[in-house]
């Protein structure tokens, strides 16, 4: 079985393609044959180092947050019937996704519905938790609310963008021109930040979605109404000046939720959410897949390929 791991911290060459450990299925949980695996910003930010205070390893180290595949075993105390069960999931704390099989939770799984890809399942996980939490469980975003999303092309941002919609919400998103027409896609109204600023294109907001931080978030306080919410998922630290401008800030811890997985996958299955895949890649491409996400101009999604659809692993 192989897996892309790492010993130390690092640049994208600490990654290594190599044979790891079998995972063997516990009380509780699933054996999972992983066919795709997403690309998340944190990814790389683990690997660097950049986050060690908040995701603490022990090496060597498996790459990935998330991802989906066919479950092959079942634990002690897990309801035979998932078994050859698509499902989508997070991994647990200490263990990544970039393998070929995972052991994981069977009460973290979540059933893929026939009509939505693995591919597009993978994809999911933390960017809709990530934006579902912020706009749902904090914000209760609902019909003719006025919603600004930061970084409307990128992971989090392109599912932010159709929950909100799909909620009611008329939606605004920040973007490069150059992603003009894909944010657009989605269902906001475009901010091209680099066209003008995006405080003098946009007011009256009832609920902005900071990703970003730092000079973005400090902008943001001007387009809010008063009354207004700004939910921060923080890429940047901030200085909370929500007192001087009549507004609430609120910080949104991202924990991964059966519940949730399965509400955004009744969505995708219904038609009423997509996964924006810029582009699928083989496993062995993993360092070029790291050294894409850093850029930071990835649109939507990369989701690594492990498995042919014959489920055979990928050459």
């Amino acid at each position: 079985m192989r897996a892309v791991q790492f010993d130390t911290y690092g640049a994208p060459g600490v990654l290594h393609l190599r044979d790891a450990q079998h995972p063997h299925p516990g009380a509780g949980e699933v054996l999972v044959d992983v066919y795709a695996a997403s690309l998340n910003p944190v990814d790389w930010k683990v690997r660097a180092g950049l986050v060690a205070a908040n995701f603490p390893l022990t090496f060597p180290a498996t790459t990935g947050r998330d991802g989906a595949g066919i479950v092959r075993g079942v634990g002690p105390d897990v309801d035979p019937t998932l078994m050859d069960k698509r499902v989508a999931f997070f991994a647990p704390r200490g263990q990544g996704t970039w393998t070929e099989q995972i052991a994981l939770p069977a009460a973290g799984l979540a059933i893929v519905p026939d009509d939505v890809t693995l591919i597009d399942a993978a994809a999911m996980p933390l960017a809709g938790t990530s934006a579902f939490i912020p706009l749902v469980d904090i914000a209760n975003v609902a019909k003719g609310m006025r919603v600004l999303v930061h970084a409307g092309a990128g992971g989090v941002g392109t599912f932010a963008i159709q929950i909100a919609r799909a909620r009611g919400a008329e939606v605004f998103a920040t973007c490069s021109q150059r992603n003009a027409d894909f944010v657009a896609s989605l269902g906001a109204n475009v901010i091209a930040y680099d066209q003008a600023p995006f405080e003098t294109q946009v007011s009256d907001i009832d609920i902005v979605l900071d990703v970003i931080g730092g000079d973005v978030h400090e902008r943001s306080y001007k387009v809010l109404k008063r009354g207004g919410l700004m939910v921060c998922l923080n890429a940047k630290p901030f200085v909370d000046r929500s007192a001087e401008y009549g507004v609430t800030v609120k910080t949104a811890p991202i924990l991964p939720k059966r519940e949730i997985l399965e509400s955004l996958l009744q969505m995708m299955g219904a038609g009423n959410l997509r996964s924006a895949v810029e582009k699928t890649m083989p496993i062995t491409d993993f360092r070029q897949a790291h050294e894409m996400s850093e850029t930071g101009h990835v649109r939507g999604k990369i989701v690594m390929l492990i498995r042919n659809d014959d489920g055979t692993p990928v050459a």
